[in-house]
């Protein structure tokens, strides 16, 4: 078997669906559309068949600009506990105001809760993960930083115009991004899982302990070195426990995960690659990975094998190597289908325009899996191409509304956008209904 992209290269990409414009406001800070997005995309629904809306699965999402700021960080939380979710990037978290008028679209209310450093064309931070960390019945944020090499904790103050307190949880090391992860097999990932930019770090995993203003994070070391650009979590060998996934290889996770002593196998090489998911792409009942070259081009899955001796093998297979630096990942059931699809963007000059392919077209996509007489090959929809929208350090895929249908947010040093999926909608006064 055999995996191919039925995408066509996106440098040559034509439009085989029905695209409308809509208008979107700046967010409440004052930055006013830029004129070059207004004309790019507004609702948007694109894939990559031969018709208008070709039977083929496709989505529908209305594109808002949330801020045109300048952060890669991406996440949602009910940061105020009011029952509604709100946006976390950067410096910032964002409330959803009502639209200033019929017609228009929501505006955001943005709230400044931290100061983070601007380096080498960076706001040092490259991972929002929303828990709540002391039990307050309020979500705090977890961050890391690359240039100040810190994982930090900032509490949540209960209200909005007071400072949030800091708490660093590790210092000393680079951290590219970090998960939230279940090493603890809960069914909850509450566990931090960092990529360390320093092989001389420590691959660790930090769990929170204690209630309250007693809570804390302490740290778990799997490995004394790290193991290069990329991490990952999940189950690889089908025992019920999250094992850790490193791009040279994967630790088998033993049954006490705090004090046992993790087994290193080290049976691929995955290279320069962003989130490294684990799951069963063909369905044969073995765990695979699914990840990206995040600064470089391609899209791909590696197929676990095992011979009659049960000796494993991973067989790469690519999904789309047409465009560059998809450095985030989502694998998330995004039309109700009852599989796994996967979400992914461009991310902006990952490293100012060094990468191999960082000039060209900025893109977020979602991918499908489907069977064409019966191989398994993946689908390509376009959800925004060419516009200032890209894939940045995270993409949270979430109902942000309450629709029923999940939304796809993406930020980046180009700006912070929310697609709404308003696939399942019909026509509202100042929308455009795309058939």
């Amino acid at each position: 078997m055999r995996s191919v992209s039925v995408g066509i290269p996106a440098a040559a990409l034509s439009v085989g669906a029905v695209e409308t414009r809509a208008e979107s406001a700046a967010a409440v800070s004052g930055s006013p559309p830029d004129p070059a997005e207004a004309s790019s995309a507004g609702s948007v629904a694109i894939h990559d068949g031969s018709g208008p809306n070709a039977g083929d699965g496709s989505l529908q999402f209305l594109k808002h600009i949330v801020d045109l700021g300048f952060s890669e960080t991406c996440a949602v939380a009910d940061v105020n506990n009011d029952g509604r979710l709100e946006i976390i990037s950067g410096e910032h978290w964002f409330e959803k105001a009502p639209p200033a008028a019929p017609g228009l679209a929501p505006q955001w209310i943005k709230h400044k809760f931290r100061t983070l450093p601007y380096l080498n064309f960076y706001i040092d931070n490259f991972s929002d993960l929303p828990v709540d960390a002391n039990q307050s019945g309020y979500a705090d944020i977890v961050s890391c930083s690359w240039f100040s090499k810190q994982i930090t904790w900032y509490q949540n103050p209960r209200r909005a115009d007071q400072p949030w307190k800091s708490t660093v949880i590790q210092a000393g090391y680079p951290v590219e991004f970090a998960f939230l992860v279940d090493i603890l097999n809960t069914g909850k990932p509450l566990q931090i899982l960092p990529e360390f930019g320093d092989v001389h770090a420590p691959l660790s995993w930090y769990e929170l302990v204690g209630e309250g203003a007693d809570a804390r994070w302490v740290r778990h070391q799997v490995s004394s070195q790290s193991y290069g650009h990329g991490i990952g979590a999940g189950d690889v060998n089908g025992d019920g426990r999250t094992d850790i996934i490193t791009p040279q290889g994967w630790f088998e996770a033993p049954e006490d995960t705090r004090n046992g002593q993790w087994i290193f196998h080290p049976e691929f090489d995955l290279g320069t690659v962003g989130f490294i998911h684990v799951h069963d792409v063909n369905g044969d009942g073995l765990a695979d990975l699914v990840t990206s070259a995040a600064h470089g081009y391609g899209v791909f899955w590696y197929e676990q094998r095992k011979d009659g001796a049960g000796k494993r093998s991973w067989v790469k297979h690519v999904i789309d190597d047409s465009w560059s630096q998809a450095h985030a990942l989502t694998l998330v059931d995004l039309n109700g289908d009852g599989q796994m699809e996967l979400v992914t963007g461009k991310r902006y000059f990952a490293h100012n325009g060094h990468d191999p392919g960082s000039k060209e077209p900025l893109g977020v996509y979602w991918y499908q899996p489907i069977r064409v007489e019966g191989e398994l090959q993946w689908q390509r929809h376009l959800i925004d191409y060419s516009s200032r929208a890209g894939g940045g350090m995270q993409i949270p895929v979430v109902d942000l509304t309450g629709s029923g249908a999940l939304d796809v947010l993406v930020g980046g040093k180009s700006g912070l956008f929310w697609f709404e999926n308003i696939t399942q909608q019909k026509s509202q006064p100042g929308r455009t209904e795309v058939r």
